[in-house]
């Protein structure tokens, strides 16, 4: 029989080595020159990386060579009714028409309800076909939709991007931008967001029985918080006939975009939020997402 004091002996000669394995952090990073063109020859050298004010060791670089999973979403309510919503999917046409073999998109339309959705594709016809047969009607309900469009891409492999066209004013939605920005952070996808600002439809009441028009205001800045937060940004359109050339961009842009890979140093599965800060030599801008949770 063992006694407590052989097993306490033998306990002590125990040697257990632990091992915690550290995910891989991937940045997509946008680098431009203060007049906003792209810098496309830098090296990892050029590159710095903080995690919670940390240094960290990039492991992996690359630029623009990852698959791509896309959700479009397109706001289909009332007001793009007829030639509107039909000029928004002709650029919705280009897009699709410049995907790479290896990525997948999908489109949903949406209003105060899910107008439709494809499954993720990159055949133009399977993308493409059923929008033609969408009629715009109903209210906006735009966080709920931006926040089942972010489920969607859970699990997805490659780049996750989210592109929202819209002029932003939800006045059905029962989800807050609070609950959405939360699910975007945990996502790390990449938000963009196409706003329509058409002055010639004059002004727009931000009035629900959900929000008054504060509320409203707070939505919309949050929105924009959400976007810049996820390393995407804002891209600002007075017409709906320029859809194609700002889906065009934003595409080319994720083309150009670094990829750089790290392992945290200090990472212990608690759930609390990472500060991430990306530095590039030169006095070039640098922009990517804002932080991940340690999970």
């Amino acid at each position: 029989m063992i006694t407590a004091l052989l097993l306490a002996a033998l306990l002590q000669e125990i040697r257990v080595d632990e091992v915690i394995d550290v995910e891989l952090q991937q940045l997509y990073v946008t680098v431009t020159r203060p007049s906003g063109s792209p810098v496309l020859d830098l090296t990892a050298a050029d590159f710095q990386v903080l995690d919670n004010g940390e240094p960290q060791a990039v492991s992996t670089f690359s630029r623009g060579d990852l698959p791509l999973s896309a959700v479009l979403l397109l706001d289909a309510s009332a007001s793009m009714e007829g030639a509107r919503l039909r000029t928004a999917a002709e650029g919705v046409r280009a897009f699709v028409s410049r995907v790479l073999p290896q990525d997948e998109v999908s489109v949903m339309l949406f209003s105060d309800e899910l107008l439709m959705r494809t499954p993720f594709s990159n055949d133009a016809a399977t993308l493409l076909t059923p929008v033609e047969g969408v009629a715009a009607r109903g209210g906006t309900a735009i966080n709920d939709h931006l926040y089942l469009a972010l489920r969607d891409l859970d699990g997805r492999f490659g780049r996750r991007v989210m592109v929202l066209l819209s002029d932003g004013v939800d006045v059905e939605s029962t989800l807050g931008m609070e609950d959405v920005r939360w699910a975007a952070r945990g996502s790390q996808a990449l938000l963009y967001w196409i706003r329509l600002q058409e002055e010639s439809r004059g002004r727009i009441e931000r009035s629900s029985a959900w929000r008054d028009r504060k509320g409203h205001e707070e939505q919309l800045r949050l929105l924009e918080t959400a976007v810049t937060e996820s390393g995407g940004r804002v891209e600002i359109i007075p017409d709906v006939a320029q859809v194609g050339a700002a889906l065009q961009k934003i595409l080319r842009e994720l083309r150009e975009q670094y990829v750089l890979g790290y392992q945290p140093t200090r990472n212990h599965g608690d759930g609390s939020w990472h500060k991430l800060e990306v530095r590039v030599r030169g006095g070039h801008r640098a922009r990517t997402r804002e932080g991940y949770f340690d999970r």
